[in-house]
């Protein structure tokens, strides 16, 4: 299970972009949000240095918040998951894809694409409990 104490070690191993995007998102989170045991983080392109780093963070509230940073400003987006069209969880032997239709978006959660291959399983089992998270949310 990937949480926010495992992403704060990792924003203190290296002085790097994604480190310093991930430090700006970190002091964010502490400034603005509540996390309890209910609170599932997929931190989408964490270990990828190409790409830019969101926090997609599903509250226990049903509510879907995603962090991005870029030049020194960072992006918090408030979606109500109960706005949630249709979620679609495709499973094979090696790799996990969670998509999340709205009527005006669709995030898609690929821990293949996601980050780098020593991590994919991590994501993975990070895809599941986004899906019990879902399931759970939707009764």
């Amino acid at each position: 299970m990937i949480t926010i104490n495992q992403l704060r070690e990792n924003s203190m191993r290296y002085i790097d972009s994604e480190s310093v995007a991930l430090i700006y998102l970190l002091k964010v989170i502490d400034e603005c949000l509540v996390f309890d045991h209910k609170t599932v983080i997929y931190p989408k392109n964490l270990y990828c240095r190409d790409k830019s780093l969101i926090l997609y963070i599903f509250t226990s509230d049903y509510q879907l918040i995603r962090l991005s940073y870029d030049a020194e400003t960072v992006s918090m987006i408030t979606r109500d998951l109960n706005h949630l069209i249709k979620s679609q969880y495709l499973i094979s032997n090696q790799e996990s894809q969670l998509s999340l239709m709205f009527e005006d978006e669709i995030i898609y959660l690929y821990p293949k694409m996601d980050t780098t291959s020593p991590y994919v399983k991590e994501f993975n089992s990070q895809l599941i409990l986004i899906c019990k998270y879902l399931q759970e949310k939707g009764k």
